[in-house]
């Protein structure tokens, strides 16, 4: 009933005050086309209530004549000024005023187009259409049509491309109409109405609309001189007004001409110091305000102090005060049109609605910029927080809903169409505890990283990215900040194989960070090289780093690099990793896991290199796989050779690496990518997970605790089901596992245990000064390791698999393995395996 009464007031004042308007337009249009002045469009109305629409007739008289074909009808010349200024709709407001439209609302439709949205109508039309509604906003000109396109085209187009767009914002406005949006929705009309009319720099091409933004930007100090100068003076003289009641004596005046040089000179030297004069008005806030107030007020006292000392007699004490407020009220103003303009026109109807969990000072940030920037796309409909405090309360004009095991039913009832986790201070356990909550919602789900803790600043949308699997590890990261590393590793040559691996990268990142005085990169894939050194050389120019493509089973090539760089630290991170690969290519493993690495100890021991660091993995322990074994019997070499080499030998083990190349977390992606089925080998298997940054600090790490001969093993807390993980990344990327992207086991693959170690049963383990590094403490090997390797460099490609596992098992007792599959035969005769190095001697 109230809309009503204001539609009915509104129209009515309209109607009185436009009715010369509609004299002079009829007049035009009959005066230069024949026809009447205004025409009727039957139109379905609320509850599907046809009803006759009022327009001025902007097209020719053939378009009226029943035995006319539309597609001759072409608009006229005035026609198309009336479309182009929205002045045609003006006689809609009889409408409005019969009760048959309101200002706001869903713009009505013919029953043809009605008809192709049936089910949507429905509900569109249990309100009354409207003047102007989001679609009016949204598109607001035609100017994807030629301008003397035919009528049918342009009906053909509307109904093809706009309708369906005007339909889903139609739709929207039902669903939260309400007289604050319909306030908006006028705002932005009429803006949109004001906006339309000839304006010089509209007249203009684009390029010459943008030198003329440019111009006016490049002069904005000289722009903002100028505007506080002027509000200077206008505030001064009209403090005197006011003081006087509009009549000021001819003293009082001369006064005032006087003074007011030393009030601009004071006030704007004032705004200078005060950095008044440099900033952008568009993004001014609260802070800008409080700015505003210092500069003023110092001003005013600074006004005060001078006219006292200085000969100037009868200076009315009220026009300090008078001054002060209305220079306040003025400088804030000229800083807020844009600010003002947003808020009264941006409806925020239409973007993705975004459910953000937590109503803190996160919250409220990445709400106030979705709320001020309609560029982003999106708009908050409502906050999830567990604080009872702020249940049923708002944050600008935002309710929070409920609570986070509330979440579910709070879904149902706004259907959002992403989830914002927006507490950057929450650990790893909060995060999961939120995603127990999520996991049945089949929405992408995003997160604020933690850059408030970091940074203090303000966040932004830019901030937000996707929710990780990393996010939800359920534990937190370790945190190393050791300064004895710092000074160990600085200005040392260290040199790092298999540099451009997922592993050997970061380490060489983490090892830059550090300021060695040398980083030698090693690696044998060209462009895995070319990426890790122009990555280092962009961030760290300063930094001496030398990038050399070579094979560590290439003794010449490491007695080459050994002696001509002389590293003091080796981290040896290059093997072959991959387990069923490695099944199917024993060969392989064993010349690069195994020879590789005696003849990277050896050489490091020769050339003189003070430590020696193993990167080793969980499957190295009670191995079941090639792989496995191959990394089991490195660790053991780290163990033997220590008490005979220089070199301190020690070995860092761990388990999967996240995102690491070839690793489950970007297999899954690229599979749920594809709409599945997400491949899992087994509904039981169970891994231990860390992150990229995690290991490698823990292999620095390690370089510094040890002493020799060591192995030292992460805490990584509880293993993960690999099944669950799936889980958890289906719905991470906003569907439903089964239902939207299917699991399918797939059977272990050759070599796969379905449950990984830490530890070899037996492993005298202990803590280490740090917490979450274990020690496996040194123990003897009792083989004769180097005549195991000697035969291990005999292999050549003739050698069977049979063969090769037999020897594996004759090493290691703990190594099972199943019956393997035939090798395929080779064309090639190759030789055997060259030595590599020389063994050490007791």
């Amino acid at each position: 009933m109230g809309k009503r009464l204001f539609d009915f007031a509104l129209a009515f004042v309209c109607l009185l005050l436009l009715s010369p308007l509609f004299f002079i337009v009829s007049l035009m249009i009959k005066s230069t086309s024949s026809g009447p002045a205004f025409v009727r469009q039957k139109k379905i109305g609320k509850g599907f209530v046809p009803f006759y629409l009022y327009t001025f007739r902007i097209f020719e008289e053939s378009l009226l004549r029943p035995e006319t074909e539309i597609r001759n009808a072409r608009m006229t010349p005035l026609g198309k000024r009336l479309r182009h200024l929205k002045i045609d709709a003006l006689p809609q407001l009889f409408n409005v005023l019969k009760g048959e439209m309101s200002f706001v609302g869903p713009r009505p439709e013919s029953s043809d187009y009605v008809a192709l949205f049936q089910k949507d109508y429905e509900k569109i039309l249990t309100v009354l259409p409207g003047l102007t509604d989001l679609a009016s906003i949204a598109f607001i000109s035609d100017a994807g049509f030629p301008s003397d396109s035919d009528y049918s085209e342009r009906e053909r187009a509307s109904a093809h491309s706009a309708l369906p767009k005007k339909t889903k914002l139609a739709l929207a406005y039902v669903d939260e109409r309400s007289f604050l949006l319909d306030l908006k929705i006028l705002s932005a009309s009429l803006l949109n109405f004001v906006l339309s009319f000839p304006s010089p720099f509209r007249e203009k091409g684009e390029k010459e609309n943008k030198e003329i933004r440019a111009v006016i930007f490049n002069a904005r100090a000289q722009i903002i001189f100028v505007a506080h100068s002027i509000a200077i003076i206008a505030c001064n003289y009209t403090a005197f007004w006011l003081r006087f009641d509009g009549n000021i004596p001819a003293k009082t005046f001369d006064l005032f001409l006087s003074t007011i040089p030393l009030v601009l000179l004071i006030r704007m030297g004032v705004l200078y110091l005060f950095g008044l004069n440099r900033g952008l008005w568009r993004y001014a806030g609260l802070r800008d305000l409080l700015t505003i107030v210092g500069s003023v007020v110092t001003g005013s006292a600074l006004i005060w102090g001078a006219i006292t000392l200085l000969p100037w007699q009868g200076y009315p004490r009220s026009i300090y005060l008078i001054d002060t407020v209305l220079l306040l009220v003025v400088f804030a103003i000229l800083r807020s049109p844009k600010r003002i303009c947003t808020i009264l026109t941006h409806t925020g109807v239409g973007g993705r609605r975004i459910l953000i969990i937590g109503a803190g000072n996160a919250g409220e940030m990445i709400a106030r910029d979705m709320c001020q920037d309609r560029r982003y796309g999106c708009r908050p409909i409502a906050f999830i927080d567990d604080d009872p405090d702020k249940r049923k309360k708002k944050i600008h004009n935002i309710p929070v809903a409920g609570s986070c095991e509330e979440i579910e039913q709070i879904v149902a009832e706004i259907h959002p169409d992403e989830v914002l986790i927006a507490i950057p201070s929450a650990k790893p356990s909060e995060t999961k505890r939120i995603m127990s909550h999520c996991k049945v919602l089949n929405l992408p789900i995003k997160i604020l990283p933690n850059v408030a803790a970091t940074v203090g600043g303000n966040l932004s949308m830019t901030d937000i990215r996707s929710l990780d699997i990393e996010d939800l590890l359920g534990r937190a990261e370790i945190q190393i900040d050791d300064p004895a590393l710092s000074e160990k590793i600085c200005e040392k040559k260290v040199l790092v194989t298999g540099a451009g691996g997922s592993i050997g990268s970061e380490l060489c990142r983490q090892l830059a960070v550090l300021q060695p005085k040398q980083l030698i990169l090693l690696e044998r894939h060209e462009n895995n090289l070319y990426q890790i050194e122009t990555d280092l050389r962009e961030h760290f120019p300063g930094l001496k780093i030398e990038g050399i493509l070579a094979d560590i089973c290439d003794a010449e090539k490491m007695d080459q690099v050994f002696s001509e760089f002389r590293p003091q630290m080796v981290f040896h991170a290059a093997a072959y990793k991959h387990v069923p690969m490695m099944e199917r290519s024993p060969l392989d493993a064993i010349r690069n896991n195994i020879l590789g690495t005696h003849q990277m100890i050896s050489k490091s021991n020769l050339y003189g290199a003070d430590e020696f660091v193993l990167i080793s993995t969980d499957k190295a322990v009670s191995p079941s796989s090639i792989m496995g074994a191959t990394k089991r019997i490195a660790e053991m070499m780290i163990r033997y050779f220590d008490s005979t080499s220089r070199t301190k030998l020690v070995s860092v083990r761990f388990g999967n690496v996240l995102e690491s190349a070839g690793s489950v977390v970007p297999l899954f992606r690229s599979q749920i990518k594809r709409g599945g089925p997400v491949k899992v080998t087994h509904a039981d298997v169970r891994r231990y997970f860390i992150s990229i940054r995690e290991a490698v600090q823990l292999v620095l790490q390690a370089s510094l605790l040890g002493k020799g001969g060591e192995i030292f093993v992460l805490d990584m807390g509880e293993p993960i089901k690999i099944i669950d993980l799936a889980k958890k990344m289906i719905t991470l990327s906003g569907f439903s596992p089964e239902r939207d992207i299917p699991i399918q086991i797939i059977g272990l693959r050759p070599g796969e245990k379905l449950h990984e170690g830490l530890f070899e049963v037996g492993e005298d383990v202990s803590q280490t000064q740090h917490k979450k590094i274990m020690l496996a403490k040194k123990r003897e090997v009792s083989v004769d390791l180097p005549s195991y390797i000697e035969r291990f460099a005999e292999m050549n490609n003739h050698t069977g698999l049979e063969e090769i596992k037999s020897l594996l098992k004759e090493l290691i007792p703990k190594y099972q393995y199943k019956e393997a599959f035939p090798l395929p035969s080779l064309q090639v005769k190759s030789k055997s395996v060259k030595k590599t190095t020389t063994f050490f001697t007791n």
